[in-house]
């Protein structure tokens, strides 16, 4: 699992060769502001070029809250920058976002390669939230077509949450669009300013922003991202299963990743202190998501929802807030994409139908979803993927091949696959509708095995599969 907001390579493109330095347009600024926030990247960048830098000095500058998270101590973000640069270190070319306690700029590391460098400050002007990723090119990749017969549409939605101080969530909403419904064009995959913070390239989508909703009532899937991404980039799957008659709804949980407001405001990662990180997380992303759950029937004119057929889904840390809903009698289904269980999941398990898709070699070296299986009573079933990586389960494998987690050729088949199979199990336990896929494994899907099989719905039966 990605740690939050740690100074790692989140997402994005392939170290390439030196590209050409970005249109001078791209940027607000070309120096630093005199500012807490300015002043620490302005330090970070000076001091790229004379690693190792010592723990005093990381202390003297990040929160403990950060350098303690997973991924984030001193030790890795020595590695990571030694990665990243050469003697000269990183060096400034513009900036993208300034905000009055966070900065995204991009920098040139080594070989001229252009980075995306985030810096958030936090009260105290301590660094409470970094991220360094590629910057991506200027071609345009288009996201696979979705295999339903249904057009998609799309659109924005803001959550406030007064019981929480009046926390904010931006969700996205993906549905079948009525036949002949046009909207208003196709959606953007990302804004300009938030495409570029997160390092993608442009990306064509099939969606139609604001398309007017098929009528009647859609099951729903919620859908919860790994630790530190953005929800952005888990489109085409959310394409796909909304092209075959499903609403998905897709959050940001914020000060977790960078959001954008509709106000133009963003949202930076940042690190709370906390003792256990992980469990702290875990607790406000369940809450983020029964806010959603709650403001079904309240958001504003669009898709109808089924309250009495709802899935929760999520990639990574995404998967096991998918199993911490269990307790939500609503919720009738649960998938995990390639995450870790984490808390009183893994401990009691689940008693409602529950899939597992996983990279190769996860069911062998992850026990707490061995345990977290074991100790389940519904239908449940793990099938693992041969070649998958962790990005595999994201849209990475189409707009950045190559890039971390995310294996070395672009292929729309890797998710064609993932789709087929989240597709017949939320058709099996929300539609009732059974699915041969799910009972052996398939010839035409020969990198899946199957791991983990039980429940009176899986035809195999037992305690594991052949």
């Amino acid at each position: 699992m990605l740690t939050v907001a740690a100074l790692v390579l989140v997402f994005g493109v392939a170290p390439s060769q030196a590209a050409a330095p970005p249109a001078a347009d791209r940027f607000v600024a070309t120096e630093l502001p005199d500012s807490q926030v300015g002043r620490q990247m302005g330090w970070l960048i000076e001091a790229s070029a004379r690693l190792p830098l010592s723990e005093a000095e990381l202390r003297a500058h990040f929160t403990k809250a950060f350098l303690d998270s997973p991924g984030a101590s001193p030790a890795e973000i020595n590695q990571i920058l030694r990665m990243l640069v050469d003697a000269n270190g990183l060096r400034l070319l513009g900036l993208i976002i300034v905000e009055p306690t966070a900065l995204v700029a991009i920098v040139s590391g080594r070989d001229a390669q252009q980075l995306v460098l985030t810096v958030a400050v936090d009260a105290t002007g301590l660094v409470a939230g970094a991220t360094i990723d590629p910057a991506a090119g200027d071609s345009e990749v288009t996201l696979p077509e979705p295999s339903g017969r249904a057009a998609v549409g799309t659109d924005v939605v803001q959550l406030v949450d007064r019981a929480r101080g009046g926390r904010r969530l931006m969700l996205t909403r993906w549905y079948p669009a009525a036949t002949g419904a046009r909207g208003g064009g196709l959606a953007s995959y990302a804004s300009p300013r938030l495409a570029a913070a997160l390092g993608l390239p442009p990306v064509r989508v099939h969606a139609r922003n604001r398309a007017r909703a098929r009528r009647g009532r859609l099951p729903v899937v919620l859908f919860s991202p790994g630790l530190g991404v953005s929800r952005v980039v888990y489109q085409a799957l959310a394409e796909d299963l909304a092209s075959h008659g499903y609403l998905v709804l897709a959050v940001d949980h914020t000060r977790e990743a960078l959001v954008e407001f509709p106000d133009g405001r963003f949202a930076f990662p940042s690190v709370t202190p906390s003792k256990d990180p992980i469990a702290s997380v875990s607790a406000t992303r369940v809450r983020d998501l029964r806010l959603i759950l709650r403001s079904l029937s309240t958001m504003p004119k669009g898709p109808l929802p089924d309250r009495r057929r709802i899935a929760a889904m999520g990639h990574s840390l995404g998967g096991s807030t998918a199993a911490a809903l269990r307790v939500e009698s609503t919720v009738r289904a649960g998938i995990d994409l390639d995450g870790t269980i984490v808390g009183a999941a893994a401990r009691s398990g689940i008693r409602r139908p529950f899939l597992a898709l996983t990279a190769a070699g996860h069911w062998a070296h992850d026990p707490s979803l061995r345990r977290f299986f074991s100790h389940s009573r519904g239908p449940r079933l793990a099938l693992e993927v041969a070649g998958f990586d962790h990005f595999s389960f994201s849209d990475m494998p189409v707009i950045a091949p190559g890039s971390p987690g995310v294996g070395k050729r672009p292929s729309a088949r890797d998710i064609s696959l993932q789709t087929t199979y989240v597709r017949a199990f939320l058709d099996r336990y929300l539609r009732d509708r059974p699915s041969r896929l799910l009972d052996r494994p398939s010839r035409r899907f020969p990198r899946v095995s199957f791991k983990y099989c039980a429940g009176r719905h899986l035809q195999i039966g037992g305690s594991s599969c052949p």
